[in-house]
Formats: structure tokens, C-alpha cells, sequence
């Protein structure tokens, strides 16, 4: 099949990388796959496939008609995709407009903010909420829950060792729906306590002075470190004891998965993702959103019970194998694709 993967929006982070998969994954299935991209928002090309084919387009917004007329005409005078698949709201738009009904488009959400993408054919969705929330808003148009996948190249985890001090660590992108105050100020918590360890707080964005001034208040100096955005994300948790994922919303994040096959045991808040990736006290333990005492009372639980946190990332481990791997979650995203195609040229 010949398939427009889109971006349009938005291309970093875990948005990108499951852009990058699902190429990877459609393309080592023999299918023809053409990234089309934003002129505007240059994403990382390295990390796509070899021999992927990428077409930029200038698109102003999710009304440019001439951006899409374009498109169309693209679409008219070459090969017609048998299949669109746009991971932003405004690559529905454009899509939409430009295939004109000539093959199904699938929306690809990663957010429960689903009324942008309601024009699509079907929502393949994070997680189950963000699916039961497309199918509702758009009067039963089918969705279907893709979790994000990795690849999973060891068996067997290697031994945690808790150090001391305490190692603990979180990352992301630097913004208010990540909680990352709710990070620091958990780690006040456990300074007042007298409870010994370091941190690493890694990531870039806009809120990074607020946190670095929050982490001072905090009397956090000498134990709480800045590193700045990293690329090589299992190294850095090779580094650290313990994760901390305080997200105030998460649809399905990658950095929980990438633990789960580091073997690094987790502290995750209640976000509805959270809940749907790991079992509490099963494969990781919880805390309330935006609960700072909380979320540093598991960290000290986790660091106190190596035999619970041993438990916990065993079996976070064999559930990321069973069903967030790259091997276990292409199967379904490839059948779900191909049988969009056979239902639409019915």
C-alpha cells in the first residue's frame, strides 16, 4: 500500500517518535510510506527510517484551502495514497480536504482534546479514554487503542542496585502538565525528613527558571542537578535509582515504558495513562496528581523496600514485553490499518 504518515504541527518529543515508528513499522512491512511535514516545524529526520520517503508543505493553519488545494492536486496528478494517517489536528485538516474521500483517514491522537480530529474516519487512540472520547464526539466513528511501543531487545533485567545516597531522577519537557514542581517539592519533603540522596531533574522549556527558582526555595542546592535535555534517555536512567513521572496529564508517555525496560522501579502519579501502562503496587507505584508529600512518600517506600521495588519493575518489565513492545504492538497497528482499507473500498 502507498500511505501518508503527517505531521503538521508540532514534531518533537514523543509525538515525533511515534511518527518515526509508525513509519518504521509500515515500511519493514512493505508498504510505501511518504512522511509529509511542516516547512515550519523541522523535527529530527535522523531519526526516520532509510529510504523513507519526506515532502515538506508550507500550511498556514487548519483553514489554509490553498494548502490543501495543493496538496489535492499533488494527490490528483501522482500516485493516490490508499491510506492517510495524521498525527496533529491540523494534518486532518489538511488531509481531509486534499484526499476528498479517495481513502480513509486515520487520526492518531495523543491527547483527550479529540474535537480537531472528529473529521477523520477513525481515531487510533493512546489510550482508552481518549478512544471512548473520539467515538463519542464524533456519533460512533470506530476507534482503536495503539499504545505507544519500544523495542525490547533483552530477557532478563539486569540486578537494581539502590545506591547511597539515594539516586532519584525525572525528565521531560519543561511545562506545567508535567509536574515537575510537584517533583521538587517532593524532594523538599524528603530533605526536611533528614532523608539522604540526589537528583537529576533533566529537560529544556519555558518553565525552567520557575523550577530552578522553585528547587532554591527548596533549599535543594548541592542535591538537585539541571543537566539539560537529554538525548540519550537510557543512560541517563542507567543513572538513577528511582523515576519520578508526576505528570498532571499523560496520555500514554514513553519515558514510563523506557523505565519499565530499564528496569528502574517507578513513582507515577494518577494520570490517566499511568493507569492504564501500569498496575499500582503491581508494576509501580502511585501518587495522587499535584501531591507533593505523597510522591516523595513512595519514593522513600520504594528505596526502604528493595524487595517491593524489585517486585515492581519485575513485573512492569514482563507487561512492557507482553504488550508495549515494538514486536507485540505492530501486529495489531497493522491489522487495524489494512482492514481500514478493505472497509473503505467496500
Amino acid at each position: 500500500m502507498y500511505i501518508v504518515n503527517s505531521v503538521l504541527g508540532d514534531a518533537s518529543g514523543g509525538r515525533w517518535q511515534v511518527v518515526c515508528d509508525y513509519a518504521r513499522l509500515l515500511q519493514a512491512r512493505g508498504h510505501r510510506v511518504l512522511n509529509l511535514l511542516s516547512k515550519r516545524h523541522t523535527p529530527n529526520l535522523d531519526l526516520l527510517p532509510d529510504g523513507c520517503d519526506v515532502e515538506f508543505v508550507s500550511s498556514h493553519g487548519h483553514y489554509d484551502l490553498w494548502a490543501a488545494w495543493r496538496q489535492r492536486r499533488r494527490f490528483t496528478g501522482g500516485p493516490s495514497p490508499d491510506l492517510a494517517i495524521a498525527h496533529c489536528s491540523r494534518s486532518v485538516a489538511l488531509l481531509k480536504r486534499s484526499l476528498a474521500g479517495r481513502a480513509p483517514l486515520l487520526a492518531v491522537s495523543h491527547s483527550p482534546k479529540v474535537r480537531r480530529l472528529l473529521a477523520a474516519d477513525a481515531c487510533l487512540a493512546l489510550n482508552r479514554d481518549i478512544g471512548a472520547r473520539f467515538s463519542k464526539a464524533s456519533a460512533g466513528k470506530p476507534s482503536f487503542v495503539v499504545p505507544n511501543m519500544i523495542p525490547v531487545d533483552v530477557q532478563v533485567l539486569p540486578p537494581w542496585r539502590r545506591r547511597q545516597p539515594l539516586r532519584l531522577g525525572a525528565l521531560g519537557r519543561f511545562d506545567p502538565v508535567k509536574g515537575f514542581d510537584v517533583f521538587i517539592d517532593a524532594l523538599g519533603y524528603l530533605k526536611q525528613t533528614g532523608y539522604p540522596f540526589t537528583a537529576q531533574l533533566a529537560g529544556e522549556g519555558a518553565e525552567k527558571q520557575a523550577l530552578q527558582r522553585r528547587a532554591e526555595a527548596c533549599d535543594l542546592a548541592g542535591q538537585l542537578s539541571f543537566p539539560g535535555w537529554i538525548d540519550d534517555v537510557d543512560r541517563f536512567l542507567t543513572e538513577v535509582d528511582i523515576l519520578c513521572v508526576p505528570a498532571r496529564s499523560d496520555a500514554f508517555g514513553l519515558t514510563p515504558l523506557q523505565a519499565a525496560r530499564a528496569g528502574v522501579p517507578m513513582v507515577l502519579s494518577r494520570a490517566v495513562g499511568h493507569g492504564e501502562m501500569f498496575m499500582p503496587d503491581t508494576q509501580a507505584l502511585f501518587a495522587a496528581i499535584g501531591d507533593a508529600r505523597e510522591t516523595a512518600g513512595q519514593m522513600a517506600r520504594l528505596a526502604e523496600h528493595p524487595g517491593l521495588a524489585e517486585r515492581l519493575r519485575q513485573s512492569a518489565f514482563k507487561r512492557l514485553v507482553t504488550h508495549y513492545s515494538t514486536r507485540a504492538a505492530t501486529e495489531r497497528l497493522i491489522d487495524i490499518i489494512e482492514n481500514q482499507v478493505k472497509i473503505y473500498s467496500i
